[in-house]
């Protein structure tokens, strides 16, 4: 699957994302959508304003509500507040009537996302992500959340999308640092999937948008496939996307590290500890850890505590006691490689996941 300059075009698996090389007008939306809604409100990050490009199309609609991206967005004490200003930006309406459109990297479609569920218990929604990240993950699976106090996740819904817009021209110009974090989510996607895509990612990779715009709609598919086995979390099988996430949530939490590279770290983490459980061994394990290293950049332990320092064991677990992987307070949930495309979950124990973290050498006691 190859991503079309051209304007909507639909990834060959059956799901309501589209590939555009600009961003969609009012008709194109409407299209998507199959009917025309009397109101578009835009939640976007007012960051975005200083985009020529965006700010250009912002003005073509009439309702549009600016918030700060990130965490502090996700909080569920201030939701009422946005909620009452967004109520009486658009009053008056029905459920049919307005059509939600988050603009935006994960923190604004999660918010624009819980937004659409329960305003009027649902209206019509359509993500046209800003970050990389965004494209290949969490603008996809129907996901949102909210975060209560600073543990993240706690409130939310399942409410996937009627329609997802990549657009080319947003994601020209990236630094390093964003392509080097795309990359890290594109890999584990890779990883997961195995087969034709990890042959290509090996193969073509390169830290440019170029290369990552070519692998882009390979991560989408494999990503709804997963999705569509375990669309509301049941049977644990959606669980496998958390590879490389459960050490990577806690990097990117104690060191401010951008998603992608914390889950790169995690991948690492993931990687070795399969090798030592004899899961994974061989030829296929030595090209992963070459391709998260030489290709990617990411860092083994010692050469991450070099740069970081390492994380105190007992912080650790104070983080991953906040996981929304832990099955009870000394177990949780870890995703393990048995070879590429044959990732696998396991229960373990804290107690066995940190001990692991400090003989590899991420933690120190």
């Amino acid at each position: 699957t190859r991503p079309c300059d051209g304007i909507d075009s639909p990834l060959e698996h059956k799901n309501k994302s589209r590939i555009f090389k600009k961003l969609p007008t009012e008709t194109k939306l409407t299209e998507s959508l199959g009917f025309r809604p009397e109101k578009f409100l835009v939640i976007f990050d007012k960051r975005l304003r200083k985009d020529e490009l965006i700010g250009k199309w912002l003005r073509e609609f009439p309702l549009v509500y600016a918030v700060d991206g990130g965490e502090k967005l996700k909080d569920m004490a201030a939701f009422p507040g946005h909620l009452r200003k967004i109520l009486k930006l658009v009053f008056p309406f029905s459920s049919r009537s307005l059509c939600v459109i988050g603009l935006g990297g994960g923190s604004v479609g999660d918010f624009a996302g819980f937004l659409a569920s329960v305003i009027k218990r649902g209206v019509p929604l359509v993500h046209i992500p800003t970050t990389l990240l965004a494209a290949m993950d969490s603008a996809h699976g129907g996901k949102t959340a909210l975060n209560i106090a600073d543990v993240k996740n706690q409130v939310g819904s399942f409410y996937p999308a009627d329609a997802v817009y990549i657009v080319k021209n947003i994601f020209q110009g990236l630094p390093r640092l964003q392509l080097q974090s795309a990359g890290g989510e594109l890999f584990k996607m890779a990883l997961i999937e195995g087969g034709t895509f990890f042959d290509r990612f090996r193969e073509e990779f390169k830290l440019d948008m170029d290369a990552i715009w070519e692998l882009l709609p390979m991560a989408i598919e494999a990503k709804y496939r997963l999705v569509e086995k375990d669309p509301f979390e049941r049977s644990g099988e959606r669980q496998i996307l958390n590879l490389g996430h459960t050490l990577g949530h806690a990097l990117e939490a104690h060191y401010s590290l951008p998603h992608g590279i914390a889950v790169g770290e995690g991948l690492i983490f993931a990687t070795l500890w399969s090798e030592h459980q004899g899961y994974f061994r061989g030829e296929n394990s030595k090209s992963v850890l070459e391709l998260l290293t030489h290709n990617l950049g990411f860092l083994q332990a010692r050469d991450f505590a070099k740069k970081h320092r390492s994380l105190v064991r007992s912080k650790l677990e104070r983080l991953i006691s906040e996981d929304k992987k832990m099955t009870d307070t000394r177990h949780l949930n870890f995703i393990f490689i048995e070879d590429v495309g044959k990732p696998f979950r396991k229960k373990v124990t804290i107690e066995s996941f940190l001990t692991e973290t400090q003989r590899q050498g991420w933690t120190t006691v």
